[in-house]
């Protein structure tokens, strides 16, 4: 008897000691996984412009060679217990594509616009005819009130592939390219959507995977999404590592500011791009370079407390 209720009192003593443990863990990790605007500002500057863009403040423009378009160019989809997944292999890729939206401007080409929330992409889905259809979400379309009715404003939002290649790992060569207006009103918006895990916002997971696999007559197996400390690619076919941090905001340190020449996000009425792309990268350099103001321990800038001083 005595035997047994020593026994029961160790298993209890490892049993708190593990769930303190756990604890501690488990909220160790939530204070690592917290970052500020501040990390796509100085993580994204080597790879691109930071613009101070009319009407959606600080936006980012990649620097790609070749034609880019996001969740096209450089990545594939895989499917997740979350949704399907666009998977960069840029690897400046887990930020652009999993939080915050992106817009087109004819002058500047594509960019990006930071968001505080992550989903396993921020897209909307169709189908037409033989084939699936997505597009970058805009800043301004809220998903829940949106979702059916919202389509992009012209067709170079769209990514177009046959079914059958959904499920492949280079689709930039897939695409299909001769649409127009009537191709892209056909598009039927798939209305399947899921919550993300902070704010609950609304987001596309896309075609369901049992459909999918009749097209593709592949197995499409869920990969079990494992979060990680760093913004690091490792592709694996396990799992999918990604990072994920919860987002709170200050400024780029540098960026070009737009002032002579007014905002163009591209109108409905233009079907595609005119604009070369190196054309449009030396249009984003030419801008005028703004430095943002030193900060003080405060975390306020010299600038904003000699203003108050007075």
């Amino acid at each position: 008897m005595k035997q047994s209720l020593k026994y029961k009192l160790l298993v209890l003593t490892v049993f708190f000691c593990l769930g303190s443990n756990l604890h501690q863990t488990l909220y160790a990790q939530q204070i690592e996984t917290s970052i500020s605007y501040q990390v796509f500002y100085d993580g994204l500057s080597p790879f691109g412009i930071w613009i101070a863009y009319p009407g959606y403040g600080h936006v980012w423009h990649p620097f790609v060679d070749g034609n880019f378009q996001p969740y096209l160019t450089n990545g594939y989809w895989e499917y997740s217990p979350e949704g399907w997944m666009w998977v960069s292999l840029y690897s400046w890729g887990w930020a652009p594509f999993h939080y915050g939206r992106w817009i087109y401007d004819e002058l500047y080409g594509w960019l990006w616009v930071p968001g505080y929330e992550w989903a396993p992409a921020w897209v909307i889905w169709g189908e037409i005819d033989n084939y699936y259809a997505w597009a970058p979400l805009m800043p301004s379309v809220n998903v829940s009130i949106w979702f059916g009715t919202w389509r992009p404003p012209a067709i170079v939002y769209w990514n177009v592939i046959e079914r059958i290649y959904i499920y492949d790992r280079n689709l930039n060569n897939r695409g299909r390219s001769n649409m127009d207006t009537d191709f892209i009103g056909r598009v039927r918006i798939i209305d399947n959507r899921a919550t993300t895990r902070i704010h609950n916002q609304v987001y596309s997971q896309g075609p369901d995977a049992a459909e999918v696999e009749k097209f593709t007559r592949k197995k499409i197996s869920s990969i079990p999404i494992r979060d990680q400390k760093k913004p690091e690619f490792t592709p694996t076919e396990k799992e999918l590592k990604v990072y994920r941090p919860r987002v709170n905001t200050p400024e780029p340190r540098t960026y070009r500011n737009i002032e002579t020449v007014s905002p163009n996000p591209l109108p409905q009425k233009i079907d595609r791009s005119i604009q070369d792309r190196m054309e449009q990268r030396r249009n984003v350099e030419q801008l005028p370079v703004r430095t943002a103001p030193p900060k003080t321990s405060q975390g306020r800038s010299n600038k904003i407390n000699k203003s108050r001083g007075k």
